[in-house]
């Protein structure tokens, strides 16, 4: 990347709305495909984003999403920019392990079917006065993919009575197959799936994962309303606005986005999320957990270099690293 001209201005992301349109790449074309005023056009964009109004205006739009009432001699300093590049770092690593996580639950098939049972029969009792439209549709799913797998669920001892709830004969458990029991209780595609139900909780491990993920995102959150770095606020933007488009998913496994961008574990919940729903969440390159890893990446990176270089009281800059030259490239890299 070029750190001088109209060039810096174009390749950095937060520059690139304002020079849409006028791709650079034109100025390596025949020069007559330019004419003298495209080229003014293009060179008074590049001024004004040069410009300390304009810096300035930007800043203000980008600190909106994380309005607070956080003492102004907070902003920007030093050790808050740490703090920041430090939760974010975290937030990486538990985000990495989640999106890499296979939530697998199953123990053994005696704890499996006792934990769905038990389950499916409280969700029949919570819609048994069903009224709204939801409701009723999720009681006749219940109810008759139950019936469409009742006999392969009375392999495993598991019969449905009059009332729509479960029973177990534990004798015909135990001398029932652990294959039939994986094939109704466990994985993408089983009875227990399409119910939206996991045979058994989830592991302690990965909701022990998963609370930490969800302090490493606040303290993330936190350290923005402290942060004076552009490229941290841009990227703190987007990381707000895929956790509002994920809200929905997220509420399923009892992780709700508030207000003021936080997020909130209710831990009961949790622990009675569906393997299925985790997995849609959080496995895979194009998941949340990828995309939250991805940004908070590069937020810890930008907070770590704007805490290398922060200002005196007297307007100078104070440099907070001992390496004149990786100082100078940190500063540089901060103005464009």
């Amino acid at each position: 990347m070029s750190l001088y001209g109209i060039n810096a201005y174009t390749s950095n992301s937060i520059y690139n709305p304002f020079m849409s349109g006028n791709s650079l790449s034109s100025f390596n074309k025949s020069s007559k495909s330019n004419s003298t005023a495209d080229l003014m056009e293009i060179a008074r964009k590049a001024a004004a984003v040069r410009s300390p109004s304009y810096k300035k205006n930007m800043m203000e739009e980008l600190k909106k999403a994380f309005s607070t009432d956080t003492d102004n001699s907070e902003v920007g300093s030093a050790e808050s920019e740490a703090k920041l590049s430090s939760s974010a770092k975290d937030l990486n690593k538990y985000a990495s392990a989640l999106a890499s996580n296979s939530f697998n639950s199953w123990t053994n098939k005696t704890d499996a079917a006792k934990s769905f049972v038990e389950k499916y029969n409280s969700e029949i009792d919570s819609l048994a006065d069903a009224e709204s439209k939801s409701d009723l549709g999720r009681q006749s799913t219940l109810i008759n993919t139950t019936k469409k797998y009742s006999g392969q669920l009375e392999k495993l001892g598991i019969t449905v009575g009059d009332d729509n709830k479960l029973s177990i004969n534990e004798d015909v458990l135990k001398r029932a197959s652990d294959k039939d029991a994986r094939l109704l209780l466990s994985g993408d595609y089983s009875y227990a799936s399409k119910l939206g139900m996991s045979a058994t909780g989830i592991s302690d491990s990965a909701k022990s994962l998963v609370k930490n993920f969800a302090d490493s995102y606040n303290s993330t959150i936190d350290g923005l309303k402290k942060s004076d770095s552009a490229n941290a606020l841009t990227r703190g933007v987007s990381l707000v606005n895929i956790s509002k488009a994920y809200s929905t998913t997220l509420s399923r496994i009892g992780v709700s986005v508030g207000s003021d961008n936080r997020l909130t574990v209710d831990e009961s919940k949790l622990s009675k999320a569906s393997e299925s729903d985790l997995k849609a969440l959080f496995n895979g390159s194009y998941s949340y957990a990828s995309k939250v890893a991805d940004k908070s990446s590069y937020i810890s990176n930008a907070a770590g270099v704007r805490a290398q270089f922060t200002y005196t009281a007297k307007g100078s800059i104070k440099n907070n690293n001992t390496n004149f030259f990786d100082s100078a490239l940190s500063y540089l890299y901060n103005k464009i």
